[in-house]
């Protein structure tokens, strides 16, 4: 696909973004009014089936983070050995990537994904860092050896573009996630007097109270915004994405655009179905990670 196609595709690509972006406002809205409804009528407590879509959607997102790291990190290794900001660039690239790469394997291990399927598996520090070593690090060998003899600045500015538009959407919603709590379905399910259903803009105010009192996990309380939808639903960018490592694949670029929104789709129905998430949870997530989206073919069109 040469720039000229590549160029139009983000254009179309921006505009699906604001779409889906308008279509979560208006799921988003809905599900403020109707969550209490809908909740109990998609909940099955502990179901396999959407435990494994889960773990499956979150593992892709971080094998994302993973293969795009190695990618940038071969840049940095690349550069002339005369450049004096050489050796600065692979520390700093491999410093954030360890960093991140390890919060991507705690995530992976979570009691909302393996920890779910596995109840042996635990978010601890000896845990992560054998995720790392196994799940994390391989993929980031995959995407410097793609690379490995490739020294093109744009594709830098391109991988640090996406792992940017990565972090981004992640910290929004953890950022929200800290000032609103909001207990999760399956939590309510249970009956704890003074866990009741509330509103997102509503939310609870003696958390720590109730965690000493029932011995709840802290993260029953984090349900608003889904996190994991937000991850899935950036696939929009995250697919067509590989096109920048593997030339070949643009011209499937819209092919890998529809794949990821049907990863993010069946990770959003999983989300609820596990009583994880209410409708506007998911709408949220969904509609931060469109945003971001539209932001980055806004950006990538620039760049180029």
């Amino acid at each position: 696909m040469n720039d000229e196609k590549t160029l139009k595709f983000n254009k179309t690509a921006g505009i699906i973004s604001i779409v889906m972006a308008c279509i979560f406002a208006v799921t988003f809205v809905t599900g403020t009014f109707t969550d209490e409804k809908i909740a109990p009528v998609l909940f099955s407590d502990m179901n396999m089936g959407a435990l494994i879509v889960s773990t499956v959607g979150i593992y892709i997102f971080c094998a994302f983070y993973a293969f795009f790291f190695g990618a940038l990190f071969s840049q940095a290794v690349n550069l002339p050995k005369e450049n004096k900001k050489r050796t600065g660039y692979i520390i700093l690239v491999t410093v954030i990537g360890l960093i991140a790469l390890l919060i991507c394997g705690g995530s992976v291990l979570d009691i909302n994904n393996l920890g779910g399927i596995f109840p042996a598996v635990h978010r601890d520090v000896p845990q992560m860092i054998i995720m790392l070593l196994v799940g994390m690090l391989p993929v980031s060998v995959i995407g410097y050896l793609a690379c490995k003899k490739r020294t093109d600045a744009l594709l830098a500015k391109h991988l640090i573009l996406v792992l940017s538009a990565m972090t981004v959407s992640f910290l929004l919603y953890e950022l929200v996630k800290l000032g609103l709590p909001r207990p999760r379905y399956r939590l309510i399910s249970k009956g704890h007097e003074g866990i009741g259903f509330r509103r997102w803009y509503a939310p609870i105010k003696n958390k720590a109270e109730l965690i000493a009192k029932y011995g709840i996990n802290k993260d029953d309380f984090k349900s608003f915004p889904s996190g994991h939808t937000s991850n899935s639903i950036m696939n929009i960018t995250l697919f067509p994405a590989l096109g920048l490592v593997y030339p070949k694949l643009k011209e499937r670029s819209m092919l890998m655009l529809v794949m990821g929104l049907c990863v993010g789709i069946a990770v959003l129905i999983s989300r609820m179905v596990l009583g994880a998430h209410f409708l506007s949870d998911v709408s949220c997530g969904g509609f931060t990670a469109s945003v971001v989206s539209a932001v980055y073919y806004r950006l990538y069109k620039k760049i180029s």
